[in-house]
């Protein structure tokens, strides 16, 4: 009998020993552990199977022990069941992070003290009724308390109509929410910098009315939800509450992805002009775009599940038409397209690791996870750079039109002076009528010729006087052709036009080719942007015979590069404004939160700087209100819209507004306006003002200081409104460069920082209201900003 029991023992011991290493041992507080390979994994594909059955079938060996750090599944309508078993050798409690928003139905089998399994926590997306045991985007749930060292099973089941990817992460609440923090921290970043190039191509679109800049906004806007949506990042749906939407949001996902994939494929077509030059891709390409619209549309009837595999399929072969039409038409037609074709290249580079990482290639861990953010983003830039690079080829293009009618005029120019050749042969092979009749004949042809040509054309003798002339200076000099042939060019030409023309004509003269851009003002008052040639023409002895002339206007190029140049100055300012006053208050804040992060601070450490954190986080604030309407300001014009309003209600409302930074420094702050004072104009404007004015005033005062804010009328229905602070004053020397230099700015009592641009913003909102602002100063005493703005419509 000992022998029985002895063996029966030591078999117990062989089991217990060979499965050990499958369960999943949390020894310290800080271990995070990936349990993908320690699971055992039954699919229920009818999705009828008891949890009883469940049992016994575990018992009968029908789990199979998964081999990668992540389950994944294509869709489909089967229920899987996962087992696992854990041991807590730690110091606190441990949890199990089910990281990820794709299952619709959670049911979590956890044994009581007496190893017995009761009724399952249910959870999922789409239980909307039951509460999460976890404040959490994903879904965490408890394991074993501190102490019970036991090696406890677990089961999950679930259940959904997407494709599957089951990360389950096992360890302490405070690991499991380190890991949180640096998902959140990358999808921060990257929703910041999408909405950076949001608001930059719609300034883009505003400013220049291009479909392919308004295309490439809505392309932002879908991929801020989108791939957020992927990342497990569901807040904005939402948005309406946990309701019909939401679920509708989960379950037709191939319907509102469908928009964001056509957009992708509209911005190849618009971009590369596929229709122009490329008309079987163009095709080829509205008919992928055709399928994958009735597939989207197909979502509204046919279950997710079903249509969800089809839809994968085409998205995938789209990206690739769209990457191969980018790199074939860059490589073979020579087309601007290589900043394109690169940033699809991103795209597809980052996909492929984030298959490899949750197939199991390379190890999964946040950023290999998230690495379609990244991706994204590289392929965004490299698409803002493209759509750059677009507009350099339009204005080289509008350049070789240029060239190509000024060659067309210099070869209209050879064909006359072929006819004068023509012309002379003929005068000593005929008769003088004869000759007159040809000569006359080939004025005429020359003539129409040169009168329907849009630029000025003309020939001048060596005495300067004008041998013939076309239509265009009759119309635009006001005399007929008859007083201007015959005539030299100082009695034809404006006195200005004159001076200017006297040195290229006398170097002309010399023999040489005179080429010139002149701005000219015409007899009408018109002013344009000219470009001209004098072409000295020589006998068979190299004697000059006459002078050919054209000129033509140039001024639509002339304004369109002068339009190019300050939106690209003001791009510059903007960009500069970014990467040094905005990158630096999220650098600080980064700096202290990984310091954090890595333990190098503790939570009373970081209290000590959330002072400091909230004084940049409001400098960034004010900074990207003021940069907004700045950048507006200079790319498309602030228009007043001016209305009757009572002004006591704005300064009232900045007193509420500063409450906090005037109690910080123990200010004063009085109101003397009175309560019922109106004025006439833009409301949102004068709000701005006031807003930077008083907070001008609070960042250069000391402790104990006074601010008052008072109202004056004035005889001719204007009235001044005042600033006045007790504060360290300006001095003259940086009086004079607050409205007059760029970016101007210094520092705080308190060491405030300062954009430049938002006392700059005050003076083009008053006067763009009527009104007028000026400086009263005295250093060390105060300063007092006036303002002043009509009471009424003009």
């Amino acid at each position: 009998m000992y022998k029985i029991i002895l063996l029966l023992y030591f078999s117990l011991l062989v089991t217990y020993s060979f499965g050990q290493d499958k369960v999943t041992v949390v020894e310290h507080s800080t271990d995070l552990l990936k349990i993908g390979k320690k699971i055992y994994v039954l699919e229920d594909q009818k999705g009828d199977l008891s949890f009883k059955k469940i049992q016994k079938l575990e018992q009968q060996g029908k789990f199979e022990l998964h081999d990668k750090d992540i389950f994944i599944e294509t869709s489909s309508e089967s229920i899987f069941w996962f087992k696992f078993q854990t041991q807590n050798k730690s110091s606190t409690d441990i949890w199990l992070n089910i990281n990820t928003t794709y299952l619709w139905e959670i049911d979590f089998y956890s044994p009581d003290s007496l190893g017995n399994y009761k009724k399952p926590f249910q959870t999922g997306v789409l239980r909307l009724e039951q509460e999460k045991k976890y404040p959490s985007n994903t879904f965490w749930l408890p394991l074993q308390k501190e102490g019970n060292t036991s090696v406890q099973t677990y089961y999950l089941k679930v259940k959904s109509g997407r494709s599957l990817e089951v990360p389950l992460l096992v360890g302490s609440l405070h690991a499991l929410e380190q890991e949180k923090d640096k998902g959140d921290f990358i999808t921060a970043g990257f929703v910041g910098a999408l909405l950076i190039m949001f608001l930059y191509n719609s300034f883009l679109y505003f400013a220049t009315r291009k479909k392919l800049y308004l295309l490439y906004v809505f392309y932002l806007f879908g991929i801020g939800f989108s791939v957020t949506f992927a990342n497990n990042y569901t807040y904005w749906s939402e948005f309406f509450g946990k309701g019909d939407f939401y679920v509708w949001t989960h379950t037709h996902i191939v319907v509102w992805i469908t928009p964001i994939e056509i957009i992708v494929s509209l911005i190849t077509i618009f971009y590369l002009e596929l229709r122009k030059n490329h008309k079987k891709l163009y095709y080829f390409l509205i008919l992928i775009i055709s399928i994958i619209f009735l597939l989207g549309l197909s979502n509204l009837f046919i279950p997710l599940q079903k249509i969800q595999p089809i839809h994968q399929s085409f998205l995938i072969i789209n990206a690739i038409i769209n990457l191969v039409i980018a790199y074939w038409v860059t490589f073979q037609r020579k087309k601007n397209g290589l900043f394109y074709a690169l940033g699809w290249t991103c795209l597809f580079a980052s996909v492929l690791i984030f298959l490899a990482t949750i197939n199991g290639f390379i190890p999964y861990f946040t950023y290999t996870r998230n690495a379609v953010y990244f991706g994204i983003i590289l392929e965004i830039w490299l698409f803002s750079l493209a759509l750059s690079d677009h507009i350099r080829s339009l204005r080289k293009e509008n350049k070789r039109v240029v060239q190509n009618l000024l060659l067309k005029a210099e070869k209209e120019i050879e064909m006359r002076n072929q006819i004068i050749e023509n012309q002379k042969q003929l005068e000593e092979a005929n008769t003088n009528k004869l000759k007159l009749q040809i000569a006359n004949q080939e004025r005429m042809i020359l003539r129409n010729i040169i009168d329907n040509l849009p630029i000025f054309v003309a020939m001048i003798d060596t005495e300067g006087k004008y041998i013939i002339a076309n239509k265009m200076y009759e119309d635009n000099f006001f005399l007929p052709i008859s007083h201007i042939e015959g005539k030299h060019y100082s009695k034809v030409l404006p006195n200005k036009l004159t001076e200017i023309h006297d040195s290229y004509i006398n170097k002309a003269l010399t023999g040489s080719i005179v080429e010139f851009t002149d701005p000219i003002i015409l007899p009408n008052g018109q002013m344009t942007y000219s470009y001209g040639k004098y072409f000295p023409v020589f006998d068979e002895n190299k004697k000059m015979k006459y002078i050919t002339v054209f000129v033509t206007d140039i001024s639509d190029l002339k304004y369109k590069e002068l339009e190019l140049q300050r939106l690209n100055d003001t791009k510059d300012k903007l960009f500069s404004i970014i990467s040094h006053d905005l990158r630096s208050p999220f650098a600080q804040l980064k700096g202290i939160l990984d310091l954090f992060e890595k333990g190098g601070i503790s939570e009373e450490e970081l209290k000590y700087f959330l002072p400091e954190i909230i004084k940049n986080v409001n400098y960034t604030s004010d900074l990207l209100n003021n940069l907004v309407y700045w950048a507006k300001s200079q790319m498309s014009g602030l228009h007043a819209d001016p209305e009757e309003f009572n002004i006591y209600k704005l300064v009232a409302n900045k007193e509420n507004l500063f409450d906090k930074e005037i109690k910080g420094k123990d200010l004063s702050f009085t109101n003397q306006v009175a309560q019922e004072t109106i004025v006439y104009a833009d409301k949102n404007m004068i709000d701005l003002v006031i807003r930077n004015l008083v907070a001008n005033a609070i960042k250069f005062c000391r402790k104990t200081d006074t601010i008052l804010v008072k109202s004056e009328e004035t005889a001719n229905d204007f009235l001044i409104i005042q600033v006045v602070d007790t504060g360290i004053g300006i001095s003259k020397e940086n009086k004079t460069k607050i409205f007059n230099e760029e970016n101007f700015t210094t520092l705080g009592t308190h060491k405030e920082k300062g954009t430049g641009i938002g006392l700059k913003l005050c003076k083009e909102f008053i006067e763009g209201n009527g009104g007028k602002i000026w400086i009263d100063s005295e250093e060390g005493k105060g300063t007092i900003f006036s303002f002043s703005l009509p009471t009424k419509a003009k």
